[in-house]
């Protein structure tokens, strides 16, 4: 059993509860029973009962705490277009994996939360725009639509459309936004136009 958590009030102490119990809900979802929550946070149920009323209501107050993007709008510090992408997509892929084991474990208590939190989660976009402007000359879209793409990706990367073993990386993800698809070794090499007549005779 970890060491109890101190004595603290209000919030502050309904938000280290949810990041002690965070690990076992993500193990055992919300089948998870009040004694393991009180056990992961090294607390006596009723200490739980007290702070969050009932075990759904601690599953919607983890999943509401997790589900804001509050810190993930931070700005990311870079000092290039490359150095931005790479840091963004990292940044993005980790927490999009996190949001997404959150939702298996959770299920439609973390399907209502993110219904509520749809606003949050398009303003997302707005934020990461807002790191492309300065490089806005640099790209070949928009901020918005660069944003889109880097949300989109980063989304698939990270749920790996339900398969084991994601197939697509963060490093994947770079390469894609940066370079493209296409090898710049395998592309079409142009044809050189046919010699006139007069330069066939002067051979």
């Amino acid at each position: 059993m970890p060491p109890p958590i101190p004595r603290l009030s209000g919030d502050d102490r309904r938000a280290q509860i949810i990041a002690a119990v965070t690990p076992a809900v993500l193990e055992h979802g919300v089948g998870i029973t009040s004694r393991q929550l009180a056990e992961a946070a090294g607390v006596a149920e009723g200490t739980l009962f007290k702070a969050f009323g009932d075990k759904e209501s601690l599953l919607v107050a983890l999943a509401e705490q997790h589900m804001t993007d509050a810190d993930a709008a931070a700005a990311f510090e870079s000092e290039s277009l490359e150095q931005l992408v790479e840091t963004m997509v990292s940044v993005l892929v980790e927490r999009m994996a996190f949001m997404f084991q959150l939702a298996m474990a959770l299920g439609p208590i973390a399907q209502r939360v993110a219904e509520q939190r749809r606003g949050e989660f398009e303003q997302s976009k707005s934020w990461i725009a807002a790191h492309f402007e300065p490089y806005a000359r640099q790209l070949r879209v928009t901020p918005l639509v660069a944003a889109e793409l880097v949300r989109t990706l980063a989304w698939a990367a990270a749920a790996g459309w339900g398969e084991a073993e994601p197939t697509s990386s963060a490093a994947d993800i770079v390469q894609v936004l940066l370079h493209g698809i296409v090898d710049a070794d395998d592309r079409p090499v142009a044809h050189a136009a046919p010699a006139s007549a007069l330069e066939t005779e002067k051979v």
